[in-house]
């Protein structure tokens, strides 16, 4: 059945030159209700899957017509109207206008002349098309309802914070090893047991050596002869002679310093007069004994090493840090370390080397920290957790992490205008700093609101209104252009398959078939 009705073409928006689209007359909505029913919800699916494709900006078949123009004319076909011809080829292209009517119901619905909405025959309204420039406006109570919060852009000192796990080490400029340069037996032993404390110059152990014996008894003999030469005639020793002695106990006395014998004992000796039979070996410094290797009876022989003695009262923290840390890690800087099982206590040191190498497998460069430790806490082998704070700027803007939509390509944030009304603008951001702060070296200023929470949202319109505000320009959508056929193709030929349809929304109409005649 073939209606009688006559139909008035209906302009859709989306031709021009540069708007990558063509105009396509369509009928307005028929005059009696639409019946409800499948092409109901037909038409409402059409019609949904229009405000899709014209939010995309994507083409799905046809020379220069949007996504919009074809969902609506599958909405008509299915609800009994159909489109009217397209213009002959060769024709002029309509002129965008500017005043362009919507429906309050339906946005997708844009219109260049005042009329009814072709799906709700509500009235249409005229489109301010300021509205489709970048700033986004919405109700303070829908903002509300979908979590969007704000926070200031500030200012201040971008602080980055390297943190990390060491190990406490000794501090390798106060260990000693306590070696022999004689060789004998161990009359006396002192030290008893690993971790022993020991004073500066307390004995660690008695030395019998038969060596270190004759030595002594070699210098008592020169230290006694001094001043004891005379002539054969009485007379006084000539210069030579007393230049002699003077020579033989320098040696004999050079002699006991190299076996490690102290100037006190030397004087202990000259005032006995008689040799010792052991020496007594002394600690160089206060610490523990923390290596022992020694018995008594033991024999020693030169070169061995019987006890070490360390200083804790300092101590080395040996942190492995990867090579992108390593810019914020300096020699003199500050470091905080924690022990896990001691909480609530901190322990303040330095950084006093980068160790100028890389662990090839693990990509790793080895820092050293030293830290006091006068109560003895620190232990070596300990781990400890261990910040090293390091100041690059003093005044920079900052703003929170989740302020900035990162996309690949840009990073935007929202910037809040105050009554509901939000601004997406284009930044560009520097170091990440300390507290989840991140760096804005262009595109904002103190003192400005941004959004930090709910900015998807947001951000979803602000690419739909980008999308409608290119449409009333007349310029390509998003990803319009992607969907222009080549100059010269022409429309789908009588009884060609129709397009697929996009994906998640209904399928077209299968094409109506050739009627048969039958004689």
């Amino acid at each position: 059945m073939v209606s009688d009705k006559k139909e008035m073409p209906v302009t859709v928006p989306g031709g021009g030159a540069g708007g990558g689209g063509r105009p396509s007359a369509l009928p307005p909505p028929p005059s009696e209700p639409v019946p409800r029913g499948p092409r109901l919800g037909c038409l409402l699916a059409a019609t949904a899957l229009a405000a899709a494709a014209l939010a995309a900006g994507v083409a799905w078949h046809g020379p220069l017509r949007t996504g919009a123009e074809r969902a609506y004319e599958a909405a008509l076909a299915w609800s009994g109207g159909r489109p009217a011809a397209p213009p002959a080829a060769g024709a002029a292209p309509a002129e965008v206008a500017r005043q362009y009517y919507t429906c309050g119901m339906h946005p997708w619905v844009i219109l260049p002349a005042p009329g009814d909405c072709p799906i709700c025959h509500m009235k249409l309204v005229p489109l301010d098309a300021a509205k489709y420039t970048g700033e986004i406006a919405v109700n303070p109570i829908i903002t509300q309802n979908i979590g969007v919060r704000i926070a200031p852009v500030t200012s201040g000192p971008v602080t980055r914070v390297v943190r990390t796990v060491g190990s406490v080490d000794y501090n390798e400029t106060l260990v000693r090893d306590i070696g022999l340069k004689v060789a004998g037996w161990v009359e006396k032993l002192y030290v008893n047991y690993v971790g022993q404390p020991v004073e500066k110059d307390q004995p660690l152990l008695e030395l019998y050596s038969p060596e270190l014996y004759s030595a002594q008894e070699e210098y008592l003999l020169a230290y006694k002869a001094k001043g004891t030469a005379r002539r054969l005639d009485g007379g006084p020793p000539s210069p030579e002679l007393a230049k002699m002695e003077a020579d033989l106990l320098a040696a004999a006395r050079k002699r006991l310093e190299n076996f490690d014998i102290s100037g006190e004992q030397v004087r202990r000796l000259e005032q006995s007069g008689q040799a010792a039979k052991t020496m007594t070996i002394r600690s160089p410094f206060k610490g523990l004994v923390v290596a022992k290797n020694v018995y008594e009876g033991m024999r020693l022989d030169v070169g061995m090493q019987p006890l070490r003695i360390a200083d804790l009262s300092t101590v080395w923290i040996m942190v492995a840090l990867y090579e992108y840390q390593l810019p914020y890690v300096e020699v003199g800087q500050r470091a905080v370390m924690t022990l896990p099982y001691v909480p609530g206590q901190t322990f303040e040191g330095r950084v006093t080397y980068v160790y100028p190498y890389l662990n090839p497998e693990l990509r790793q460069v080895k820092v050293r920290l030293e830290f006091p430790n006068p109560d003895l806490m620190l232990k070596p082998g300990m781990f400890a957790g261990v910040e090293l704070a390091r100041t690059l700027a003093r005044d920079r803007t900052l703003v929170p992490r989740e302020a900035v939509i990162d996309t690949g390509a840009r990073q935007v944030a929202l910037v809040s205008l105050g009554e509901g009304r939000f601004e997406p603008r284009q930044v560009r951001v520097g170091v990440e700093a300390e507290g989840g702060m991140l760096e804005i070296i262009e595109g904002l200023r103190p003192g400005e609101m941004v959004v930090v929470s709910g900015q998807f949202l947001l951000d979803s319109e602000a690419r739909l209104r980008e999308a409608l505000a290119k449409m009333v320009k007349g310029e390509p959508a998003a990803g319009q252009k992607a969907g222009v056929p080549a100059a010269g193709a022409s429309e789908p030929a009588a009884g060609q398959a129709p397009p697929p349809a996009a994906p998640g929304g209904p399928a077209p109409p299968p094409p109506a078939a050739a009627p048969v005649h039958r004689h």
